[in-house]
């Protein structure tokens, strides 16, 4: 894969794996069902993990089922802090500025933070995953800068996942589980990039 991945490339890349539909479709099915979906988050906190370490998109097996939900709580821990809340409050802003009578900004908020969040919650995701330390969630400002930093080179995964999430929106589990594993799979190899140059410039 190149130093600054190209988002055709990454869904190739997984698309031609034998299994890749089979385990994607294991994944939305998961992803439909409250408590369960922690199955399917602690696969997708795996499959970043192992982008993070060795920069190959091979999917993980479906396995070790116990392992899964505790990485899936790990996984929610970030989806809920950087994901869903950022939304929620967006949300909540956005209609409180509608019944003000200031529709376009309502509009370019809420518009502007389904688009951001996803990258956030990426970069927090890539953040845990350096050490482990639940605590490194806690540094907010260094969140932001990182996904400033990446913001042009991932716009594409950023948009892709969106569309995938409104296109699929009645089969939200399917379209959740298959945007986040393209958005990761895109991000993991981006961030691998950046600590490669950062290691060989040290």
């Amino acid at each position: 894969m190149k130093e600054r991945p190209i988002f055709e490339e990454v869904f190739s890349q997984l698309a031609r794996q034998s299994d890749f539909w089979l385990k994607l479709l294991i994944g939305g099915l998961l992803s439909f069902i409250p408590v369960v979906n922690f199955f399917a988050f602690g696969y997708l906190y795996r499959f970043s993990l192992k982008v993070r370490r060795s920069g190959q998109l091979v999917l993980p097996e479906w396995r070790d089922w116990p392992g899964l939900f505790t990485d899936g709580l790990k996984f929610a821990v970030v989806w809920l802090t950087y994901w869903l809340l950022p939304l929620l409050i967006a949300s909540a802003v956005s209609a409180g500025l509608s019944a003000l009578g200031l529709g376009a900004l309502s509009y370019l908020l809420l518009s502007s933070l389904l688009f951001v969040s996803p990258l956030l919650f990426c970069s927090a995701l890539y953040r845990l995953q350096m050490r482990a330390d639940f605590k490194d969630l806690l540094d907010v400002p260094l969140i932001i800068r990182i996904t400033y930093h990446h913001f042009p080179r991932l716009m594409v995964p950023a948009l892709a996942f969106l569309g995938i999430c409104a296109l699929g929106l009645p089969l939200y589990g399917c379209a959740l589980f298959s945007g986040f594993l393209l958005l990761i799979a895109h991000t993991g190899l981006s961030y691998r990039a950046m600590q490669m140059r950062k290691a060989a410039a040290a």
